[in-house]
């Protein structure tokens, strides 16, 4: 009998081209999406939740999160139709957005050569938690003075941005076994929430939209105002400008 660890671990390997970054149509579908959202030039959505395991053997305190109970981080991108593009799944629940951030390929691929995941003139977007790059919008931090574009920009790019937590709604739906991960090695779930990811991918369909239940069942990961890059804030200044 196929144990479900072996499941997994086939679902990673043979089944791994249904979680690609956008390129091609499916990148002019993600940027047709996003700009119907109201932040056109976007690629995808990051943002990150919480998946509850049992007390790991081997280093617990690292993975009790702010909420006080244990858990890994998952990283996640999204495209306008709900569609994962990368995930790293596994870091520790004490670990803030843009540590776990930084510890995936796509920050790896945006510090070595950002070309190669985001064509010129194009982004990510994510919440105040990550770090702003030329390549990776945020909001502008609310201090009481904004400016009526800028409250416009943070309005726009949060409805775009929504469609991450949709998706992650939409995999613990799917996915019930998410809500608690009884397993004792993290690795095994790490590939279990990869392989949930891959499936999620196979079975939405672009109908499908994301019911009240299911968008409420995620909890995102505690946020952290990250330095900003001053490339980054002109390039971001000039897109709230534009709008």
């Amino acid at each position: 009998m196929l144990r479900l660890h072996d499941f997994c671990a086939l679902v990673n390997v043979h089944l791994a081209h249904h979680l690609t970054w956008p390129v091609g149509d499916a990148l002019q579908l993600a940027e047709i999406g996003f700009a119907r959202a109201g932040f056109p030039r976007t690629i995808s959505a990051v943002d990150g939740c919480h998946i509850a395991i049992r007390r790991p053997r081997a280093n617990p305190n690292a993975y009790l999160n702010r909420k006080q109970y244990y858990s890994i981080i998952l990283t996640a991108f999204c495209d306008s139709r709900r569609r994962f593009c990368h995930v790293t799944a596994g870091h520790p629940g004490s670990w803030h957005d843009a540590r776990a951030f930084r510890h995936t390929a796509v920050a790896t691929a945006l510090a070595e050569e950002p070309r190669s995941l985001v064509p010129e003139g194009m982004h990510i977007i994510g919440d105040s938690a990550y770090p702003l790059l030329p390549q990776l919008m945020k909001p502008y931090r609310d201090n009481g003075h904004l400016t009526a574009r800028q409250r416009r920009f943070n309005q726009r790019l949060h409805s775009a941005r929504v469609v991450i937590e949709h998706a992650f709604g939409l995999l613990k739906g799917k996915f019930r076994r998410l809500n608690y991960l009884y397993m004792a090695r993290v690795e095994d779930i790490s590939r279990a929430v990869t392989a949930c990811c891959i499936l999620h991918n196979i079975c939405i369909e672009p109908a499908d939209g994301p019911d009240a239940e299911d968008a409420a069942v995620f909890d995102v990961v505690e946020h952290v105002e990250p330095h900003e890059n001053p490339q980054a804030a002109a390039y971001k200044d000039e897109l709230c400008n534009n709008f």
